[in-house]
C-alpha cells in the first residue's frame, strides 16, 4: 500500500490531469463499451505459462520472468472461468534444467506438465529506465504472445498470436530512488498482466 501512496504522489505533478473535473466524473458517470475477448478457449483447461526472455533482460532483471508469469497467471485467473495454471516453480525448473528448451515442439513441452493449452511469452523488452537516460525512471513491457492449443488438430501453429506493450507512466518519467523504482516494477508488471488478461475474457471499457 506504502507503495502504491508513494507512486500516486510522484505521478500527481506529471499527470497532467485537472482534479476539478473528479466530481463531475463521480456525480455523472462515464458511458462504457463493451469489449469482446479475443480468444476464448481457456475456461476449463489446463494452462502453461511459458515466459521466455533475453540475455539482457535477464542480467538486468533477474526475476522479471518469474514474477511476469505470476502476475499475469492471477490476472487472467481472477476473470476466466475454471481456469488452471501449471505451477510456475515446475516451469522454472524444466528452464533452468534444460538448456535448449525453446527448441523443443511445444506440444512436448505442454505434454512434460499435462497441459491443454500453451501460453507462449516472448518478452521482447523489459526496462523501469527511460531510455538514453541514466537518472530517470519509466517502465516499458513488450511481448510477442502466442497459444498452443495441444486438443487442437495442430497442436504446432498457434491458435491466437498478439502483441501487447505497455508504457507507464505515459506522460513523463519519474526520478530515479530505489523506493520509485521498487514501486513502478510493481505497478508496471500488473498494468501488464490485467491488459494481458483482458485478452481472454469480454470486459468494459470507457467510451468516447
Amino acid at each position: 500500500m506504502k507503495s502504491i501512496l508513494l507512486l500516486f504522489s510522484l505521478l500527481l505533478p506529471c499527470c497532467g490531469c485537472n482534479l476539478l473535473e473528479f466530481p463531475v466524473y463521480v456525480l455523472f458517470g462515464q458511458s462504457h463499451t463493451t469489449v469482446k475477448a479475443e480468444y476464448t478457449g481457456l475456461q476449463n483447461k489446463t494452462v502453461a505459462l511459458i515466459v521466455s526472455g533475453q540475455p539482457a533482460i535477464d542480467f538486468d532483471y533477474p526475476y522479471a520472468r518469474m514474477d511476469l508469469a505470476l502476475a499475469c497467471a492471477q490476472a487472467i485467473g481472477q476473470h476466466v472461468k475454471n481456469v488452471k495454471f501449471v505451477d510456475q516453480e515446475k516451469i522454472d525448473q524444466f528452464q533452468q534444467a534444460v538448456f535448449d528448451w525453446y527448441v523443443l515442439p511445444m506440444s512436448d513441452i505442454a505434454a512434460r506438465f499435462e497441459a491443454q493449452r500453451l501460453l507462449y511469452l516472448e518478452l521482447l523488452q523489459f526496462t523501469l529506465v527511460e531510455i538514453d537516460s541514466v537518472n530517470l525512471l519509466r517502465g516499458r513491457i513488450s511481448v510477442q504472445l502466442r497459444l498452443y492449443d495441444m486438443e487442437s488438430d495442430q497442436p504446432h501453429t498457434p491458435s491466437y498470436e498478439s502483441e501487447l506493450t505497455v508504457v507507464f507512466p505515459e506522460n513523463a518519467p519519474l526520478p530515479m530512488s530505489d523506493a520509485t523504482r521498487t514501486a513502478l516494477e510493481q505497478h508496471t508488471i500488473s498494468l501488464f498482466a490485467d491488459e494481458l488478461a483482458r485478452k481472454f475474457y469480454k470486459h468494459k471499457i470507457p467510451g468516447k
